[in-house]
């Protein structure tokens, strides 16, 4: 048989049979524990999921919106001031989440805003982020956004749905396909 290299330390040996994949006894001893600590880690991931409440899942669904709208925004102005300097810059609320959880999700609803000025120290900057929001999606699109709503009633299914749906969506824009 050809030399082959140990799993463990990548050293280079003879084998003695075809499924050996570490050189000593020590070696072997160690890819055992890795592999018991791996699996303890998948374990232990598994049970971190099923805890997991569906405050948690939106949380993180909002998450990957937010990364997904501060990438799709990257480049343009304060939806509000129209400014363009080198500051943070977050995602958004037109109408806020509290008070209109069923647009919390919502790409016509988000957009890109200073974090510290408009966001939080002029509270979304509203007014003129509404002027802003008319020049970006148009008057007939605000209109829906500021009319009635059907409330949703999201599932720790939905709130993964969302979250996959944006995740998906920020590596598409990253690589140019949308």
């Amino acid at each position: 048989m050809k030399p082959a290299k140990c799993k463990a330390c990548k050293e280079e040996y003879q084998k003695w049979t075809t499924t050996q994949k570490a050189c000593s006894p020590k070696c072997a001893i160690e890819l055992v524990q890795a592999a018991r600590a791996n699996e303890r880690r998948k374990d232990t991931s598994k049970r971190k999921q099923a805890l997991k409440t569906l405050s948690d899942w939106l949380r993180e669904a909002q998450t990957a919106c937010n990364a997904y709208i501060r990438e799709r925004d990257r480049g343009l102005p304060c939806i509000s001031c129209g400014n363009t300097r080198d500051v943070k810059y977050c995602a958004g609320h037109y109408k806020t989440r509290g008070g209109h959880p069923e647009l919390r999700f919502h790409p016509f609803n988000i957009n890109r805003q200073c974090d510290w000025n408009c966001n939080l120290n002029l509270s979304g900057n509203i007014e003129k982020y509404r002027v802003g929001l008319i020049n970006k999606i148009g008057q007939a699109n605000v209109d829906w956004l500021e009319g009635p709503h059907q409330a949703q009633n999201l599932t720790i299914d939905d709130a993964k749905e969302i979250k996959t749906y944006y995740k998906e969506q920020l590596k598409l824009l990253k690589q140019g396909e949308v």
